[in-house]
């Protein structure tokens, strides 16, 4: 990847904005941006409106934060009302 001294783009995670530190940053670190713990799922979403499920993003996954990206955390034991 070429060096690029530009700002890192922001990363929104259930629509809170936080500043990365880096431009590549694991799922597990783009969680503690946010105080999310690992009894959580990270899911990458196509936009902020974006009302898909989203991709999953393992804990010890590198993203490549090029542009603005948009996360939501869920909790990994939740079940949709299936008892």
């Amino acid at each position: 990847m070429a060096h690029d001294d530009s700002p890192i783009p922001p990363v929104f995670i259930n629509k809170q904005k936080y500043e990365p530190p880096s431009r590549e940053m694991t799922g597990a670190a783009i969680k503690a941006l946010a105080g999310i713990g690992a009894d959580h799922e990270l899911r990458m979403l196509q936009g902020e409106s974006d009302r898909s499920e989203g991709t999953i993003v393992e804990d010890g996954q590198t993203v490549v934060i090029d542009h603005a990206l948009h996360f939501r955390a869920v909790p990994r034991d939740r079940n949709y009302g299936i008892a």
